[in-house]
């Protein structure tokens, strides 16, 4: 008889073994075992794959050994700063200019949201200061952004979930799920997440930069709206649902729409101007455009008052303050919980795609320990915004690439637009409050446009059905849900259509004799290729020895192990004999390490059928390796 042994219980190496027989079969001791026997053994192996997890954890946990370098890194920085002030001259120019472009939009997102604009510059400066020091690459810019806004008024909305509680109320809740986001984040970083959304499709990216634009597209109708409530504020006047649309025929309606055109004009052709467009923000030039229009020549000689920033709310000049959030006055958990998932997951999408903006200016690579690093940074980002009475942010894809091109290639620069964004909150408030919110509105629409992929259309075309489907999908959600949603079913659905496609990529090669016939899967054994399998074998004519050589077949998944051990129980069922052949490094430690019941063949392909065969009870008995009354 041919020698047999037990496969000795150990993790297989990348490069293989080189004593170890190419032939694997099932153990027929295995099913012999006593209930304590096998209880031994699932324990024993068990403690050896958590013993394992933990020795890798640890091994990563020594990256946070970087933290306690950080005084080091402080000294260096200065020292390099010291020796190179050109460099530091740059970054700081680099900082302020970031900062004009982005407290213009850091107002209009906060309008998205349905916060007071001091909430959303609080966070800016705060995001613009902790990212800048502890983010995944230099040179980001971070801040309230619109994507983050989009998904806020679930809650702040006087019309959504929260619509009985007051504005005051609502806006508690939204500290929570910023908090708790902030803490989602962190603990994806500190475990090492972020690599997974490199499962993120490029069709779900597309959609999720179309979905943003058409939602904040759809957030400006409030420019073109009045307050039918007297001596209210719009903002007051919105919270108390006070709110119409304006008439076509007025003129205020028309001076707005003015405002909105000539901001778009701005923000389109003054970049291009030689010299003093390069150096000037375009944000700037129509804020001071749009002051100069409503107060120099629309209200004292036209007289149609344009609504500003000011007649919306005040703002505040005043630094935060801290106050732990109100956990014990939430009255929805189940929404507050989905928010935050939602604001975790669409603020790490958008900064890891920041990330990768940057890396692709500078032509350096994107490691996994700068992502792990930006997770970090976004989640302290929101844990205190949700401390001191932030809207929460992410880092911004504009803002940071328009940062790189201007020269910004280190950290100081983040955080002197995180600096000089609360010294304007401090000594620039009023003059913040004259802008007009239609020019807000124009910026956004200039965004929206950048925003959107204009070559989806084209791409409908061209694309097959199913990717095309993912991009409407995303999109469509993204719209109607919020991003977070819509980005996580353009995952499911290609994982979908992968799944299925991949399990029609399996075929068979046969090579019998009187003896023996031999099985050559070619192509991708997974869940959805099993039933094909099934199909492929021919049990009642197949010879006595039947051997499955998977060495040009991929095994994906534990379905693939289970059905290879449903074919080898229907085999010895039938009188015969299932060898495996030819398993690489990864199909070896699929089937000898996550399963049971295996045993390695030393040396020889034909093996002597078993001494009796007993018929099955059930097929699932045979699927799932239940012991029998055959023991071989």
């Amino acid at each position: 008889m041919t020698h047999t042994e037990p496969w000795p219980r150990r993790r297989a190496t990348s490069t293989g073994d080189a004593a170890a027989p190419s032939l694997i079969q099932l153990d027929a001791g295995d099913e012999a075992l006593s209930l304590w026997a096998t209880v031994h053994a699932t324990a024993a192996h068990g403690y050896e794959r958590v013993r394992a997890s933990v020795g890798r954890q640890r091994a990563a946990s020594a990256k946070m050994s970087a933290m306690r370098a950080l005084p080091q890194h402080v000294a260096t920085s200065a020292r390099f700063y010291y020796a190179n002030l050109a460099v530091l001259r740059t970054e700081v120019l680099c900082g302020v200019a970031a900062t004009l472009l982005q407290v213009p939009e850091t107002v209009a997102f906060s309008y998205v949201a349905n916060l007071d604009p001091v909430v959303g510059l609080y966070a800016t400066g705060f995001f613009g200061i902790l990212v800048g020091l502890f983010g995944g690459v230099p040179a980001t810019i971070a801040g309230a952004a619109g994507a983050l806004g989009v998904v806020m008024p679930t809650i702040t909305s006087g019309t959504g979930a929260l619509r009985d509680l007051s504005y005051e109320a609502r806006v508690e809740h939204l500290f929570v799920a910023v908090f708790l986001a902030g803490l989602m984040q962190l603990l994806f970083g500190i475990f090492s997440l972020s690599r997974f959304f490199s499962m993120i499709p490029r069709t779900a990216h597309i959609g999720f930069l179309n979905g943003l634009a058409l939602m904040m597209l759809l957030s400006q109708k409030t420019t073109f709206q009045k307050c039918t409530k007297p001596n209210l504020l719009f903002g007051a006047c919105e919270q108390a649902h006070g709110l119409a649309w304006m008439d076509a025929s007025s003129a205020t309606t028309w001076m707005t729409l003015v405002h909105v055109l000539v901001t778009i004009l701005v923000m389109h052709f003054f970049p291009r101007t030689p010299v003093v467009g390069r150096l000037v923000p375009p944000t700037l030039v129509v804020a001071l455009l749009g002051v100069g229009l409503e107060f120099g020549i629309n209200r004292p000689l036209l007289g149609y008052d344009v609504r500003t920033i000011g007649d919306t709310s005040k703002l505040a000049g005043a630094l935060p303050t801290f106050a732990i959030p109100g956990f014990s006055r939430v009255t929805d958990w189940s929404l507050v919980i989905s928010v935050a998932a939602s604001l975790a997951a669409v603020g790490l999408f958008e900064s890891l795609m920041t990330l990768q903006a940057i890396v692709d200016l500078t032509k350096e690579p994107l490691s996994m320990a700068a992502c792990r690093a930006e997770c970090i940074a976004q989640g302290l980002g929101n844990l205190v915004c949700g401390l001191f009475q932030g809207m929460g942010g992410c880092s911004m894809i504009g803002q940071s690439t328009g940062n790189v091109l201007n020269g910004g290639r280190h950290r100081v620069s983040g955080v002197v637009c995180g600096l000089v964004t609360f010294m304007i909150l401090l000594f620039a408030s009023p003059v913040v409050e004259r802008v007009p919110v239609a020019c807000l509105t124009g910026i956004l629409v200039v965004i929206i446009a950048h925003t959107f992929h204009w070559p989806t259309f084209r791409l409908l075309v061209y694309l097959p059905v199913s990717d095309a489907v993912a991009i409407v999908l995303v999109t469509a959600l993204a719209a109607a849900i919020n991003l977070a949603v819509a980005v996580i079913a353009g995952v499911i659905w290609q994982a979908l259509v992968n799944a299925w496609v991949g399990g029609t990529f399996l075929d068979v090669e046969t090579h019998a004799t009187s003896t023996r016939k031999i099985y050559a899967l070619r192509g991708t054994l997974l869940f959805s290729s099993v039933s094909r399998f099934r199909d492929l074998l021919e049990i009642a004519t197949d010879p006595d020895d039947v051997v499955i050589d998977v060495g040009g077949c991929r095994l994906a998944d534990f379905s693939a192990v289970a059905a290879l051990k449903e074919a080898a129980h229907r085999y010895r069922d039938a009188g015969k004999r299932l060898v495996l052949q030819h398993l690489d490094a990864h199909a070896t430690s699929l089937v000898l390490e996550h399963d049971f019941g295996w045993m390695r063949v030393g040396g020889h392909c034909v093996l002597a059928p078993p001494a009796h065969v007993t018929e099955l009870k059930s097929p699932t008995t045979a699927y799932h390796g239940l012991p029998d009354d055959d023991h071989c």
